[in-house]
């Protein structure tokens, strides 16, 4: 695996978390193709290609490439993470290094599948 596959595996979330109603959360391994009719769940037979992120105004959206060498499809996750979802309990917080107090937020991320395209092929989880 190249350098550069690495670094593109390292901004992939491990997990993502499904709700299951009032029965809790599942975790779900994201080491697996997404594609429909793909059953591939090894890690080595996909390959991450590329990324592509930007910013909004009350979220970061990071798109990753990927190839599944199992079906030959490619496919994408959409990560969003959201800035702000909730406030501490304590409305200000004092850093150390600074005399000054600022807020801290909290933040959730949401994940999903897209074709090559970019056409949703659903939501996969939180992280």
């Amino acid at each position: 695996m190249s350098e550069e596959n690495k670094k593109l595996w390292m901004e992939i979330p491990a997990y993502v978390f499904v709700a299951l109603a009032r029965r809790g959360m599942e975790k779900i391994s994201l080491d697996q193709c997404f594609l429909p009719g793909c059953d591939n769940q090894d890690k080595n037979k996909l390959k991450p290609l590329k990324k592509e992120e930007y910013d909004e105004e009350d979220r970061h959206v990071k798109f990753i490439h990927m190839k599944c060498d199992e079906c030959g499809g490619k496919f994408q996750f959409k990560f969003e993470t959201i800035k702000k979802v909730a406030k501490p309990t304590k409305k200000k917080i004092k850093k150390p290094s600074e005399d000054k107090e600022e807020e801290e937020a909290l933040s959730m991320g949401l994940a999903y599948a897209l074709d090559e395209e970019g056409n949703n092929l659903g939501h996969i989880g939180y992280f």
